[in-house]
């Protein structure tokens, strides 16, 4: 068995999630990415807690949805169904990501990121949950 859809998405989601951390550790002042930058920047308390919420929010939905679209692959739900949950989770997870974690202000990254997942989840929990009661 071929888990091709979830291991895509995986390796895409934890790209991005080693970006978030890099920008956590950067704006924590880490010695190792001192040299990307003017040695007396000023990272305001806000811009790190909004780096850190971007980066826990994504460990916070990231496993659960993972986890379904693992369970839902092994059970062979629709090859595109599992694409469009998928694709939607993680182009939802990078427009929340960027809009609350290195942008100063922007609703509609972070509301549109956060609907994106929601409907992602909403996908694939009605088509299991029918496959399920189809069976």
């Amino acid at each position: 068995m071929s888990l091709e859809v979830t291991l895509i998405y995986t390796i895409l989601l934890i790209v991005f999630l080693l970006i978030l951390t890099i920008r956590v550790l950067d704006l924590r002042g880490s010695p190792v990415t001192k040299f990307l930058h003017a040695p007396d920047r000023v990272v305001s308390p806000e811009t790190l807690e909004r780096a850190i919420r971007a980066h826990g929010n994504l460990i916070e939905y990231a496993p659960l949805f993972l986890l379904l679209l693992l369970l839902a692959e092994i059970n062979q739900l629709n090859a595109v169904i599992l694409h469009l949950s998928g694709a939607s989770f993680l182009l939802g997870r990078l427009m929340h990501g960027i809009g609350f974690g290195f942008l100063k202000h922007s609703p509609i990254m972070r509301i549109g990121g956060m609907a994106l997942t929601f409907l992602s989840f909403i996908i694939l929990l009605l088509t299991t949950a029918s496959q399920l009661l189809s069976v």
